[in-house]
């Protein structure tokens, strides 16, 4: 059997393929920013200085979601009461989220946080596990949608 000649391969190819593959890489890890017509999420966390599970949440968990990709495209707020005793005191919490209080009155304790879009809770969840269980995951999901491009449909004909 004849051998088999190489095929050429331009070099410049193979730097551009290189060149490529760097930006993918560069890139795949840029922090989600929505475009202006995108609602961006708002977080809230509620909470209380002598509260076990908000301090180790607060310890735990909070560093990472500061650092995560997701959080550059949030706006995170905080209502943080010295004593749990105190939470839902009216000089705990800003006049913005007077609504939030209210709910939080029908679910007591906290860790608590609220996933909010345009103004409206889209996810709502306490306790400790709650985090892991459900917020985190729900606020994934709702800022990957916003970080996705909206492109138009395609025409068929």
């Amino acid at each position: 059997m004849p051998p088999v000649a190489a095929l050429p391969f331009p070099q410049g190819l193979l730097a551009g393929l290189a060149v490529l593959i760097g930006c993918g890489l560069l890139f795949a890890d840029t922090p989600c920013r929505p475009t202006a017509e995108q609602a961006a999420l708002t977080v809230v966390y509620v909470g209380a200085e002598d509260c076990g599970p908000c301090r180790a949440w607060r310890r735990d968990e909070r560093p990472s979601f500061l650092d995560s990709r997701e959080f550059p495209a949030l706006r995170y707020r905080e209502v943080i009461a010295p004593q749990l005793r105190n939470l839902l005191a009216d000089e705990q919490w800003p006049a913005d989220l007077a609504g939030l209080r209210a709910q939080v009155r029908q679910r007591p304790g906290a860790p608590q946080w609220f996933v909010l879009r345009e103004g409206q809770v889209v996810a709502w969840e306490a306790g400790a596990s709650a985090w892991q269980r459900t917020v985190w995951p729900a606020i994934r999901i709702h800022a990957s949608h916003s970080c996705k491009p909206k492109r138009p449909i395609a025409d068929p004909t």
